[in-house]
């Protein structure tokens, strides 16, 4: 007979082995998608996510919604990605309110798109935040409100979602339902510019060469418009061509050396 001390710790080690199983499955079953094995994935992922691993759960929806190592079904991803997001899951709350946006394999219903963008935009994600902000703006699924759509760009912005902070730019660089605020405008194209945003950084050029918003300074105005002439937005690359004229030599190598430093960390 086990002694009182024995069979605490035999208890505890009962208790604990289910962890274990769970953890080491998960992360076979990880090693198996990675590794293109993606039957082998599934059978150690759906014991898993039948017990409400909500990572699995959403692992399983985003395999499905997108066809990754399994044939694409919109109808097999819905249960799995609700079931994620009824345990408060925001990517999987976005996830579903897209699919229900675009009518992507299932009938667009924007009702049930707005429910599930809304519940994921309150638990800051930055893209849903970003939808709701655009269903506002445009009266999509909702009444059309421009100081709704503002508020939600505003906390997909702060949540680091790069259209909000573009749309954020735009807004205030052209009053749109507010004052002009040309110094707002410049805050926010430079944070989209520096997260990539193309359009953005073709704004940012123009706002650096006119001075507009910010201290004037062709040298950076060259930069962001370079930046963007790499992705071939509008104009851009005349724009690029005009102002590098404008630079003395020196400034022209100045030019040169901080467009290869801003390359290297905001073309994206």
């Amino acid at each position: 007979m086990l002694n009182p001390k024995t069979r605490a710790c035999f208890a505890s080690l009962l208790i604990s082995l289910p962890l274990l199983v769970a953890a080491g499955a998960r992360e076979d079953g990880l090693e198996a998608f990675k590794s293109g094995q993606y039957e082998l994935a599934l059978n150690y992922w759906i014991p898993l996510a039948e017990t409400g691993d909500r990572e699995i759960q959403y692992n399983l929806g985003v395999m499905y919604s997108e066809g990754r190592g399994v044939e694409k079904n919109i109808q097999q991803a819905i249960p799995w990605l609700t079931q994620a997001a009824e345990q408060d899951d925001a990517d999987a709350q976005f996830r579903l309110g897209k699919l229900y946006t675009k009518g992507d394999g299932v009938d667009k219903n924007f009702s049930i798109a707005e429910q599930w963008i809304r519940r994921a935009a309150n638990n800051n994600h930055g893209t849903a935040c970003y939808y709701l902000a655009q269903f506002y703006a445009h009266g999509k699924g909702l009444n059309k409100d421009p100081e709704l759509a503002l508020r939600w760009y505003y906390k997909g912005a702060k949540n680091n979602n790069t259209a909000s902070q573009y749309n954020l730019g735009y807004i205030h660089e052209h009053g749109i339902g507010i004052p002009v605020d040309l110094p707002e405008a410049f805050r926010w194209y430079d944070k989209a510019a520096k997260n990539g945003a193309a359009d953005a950084q073709a704004n940012l050029g123009r706002l650096y060469y006119s001075g507009q918003g910010t201290t004037k300074n062709p040298v950076l105005a060259y930069v962001w418009f370079a930046l963007a002439s790499e992705k071939n937005i509008s104009n851009a690359k005349k724009n690029t061509q005009f102002t590098f004229t404008k630079l003395n030599k020196t400034e022209q190598q100045q030019a040169l050396a901080l467009l290869e430093e801003y390359r290297k960390k905001y073309l994206k």
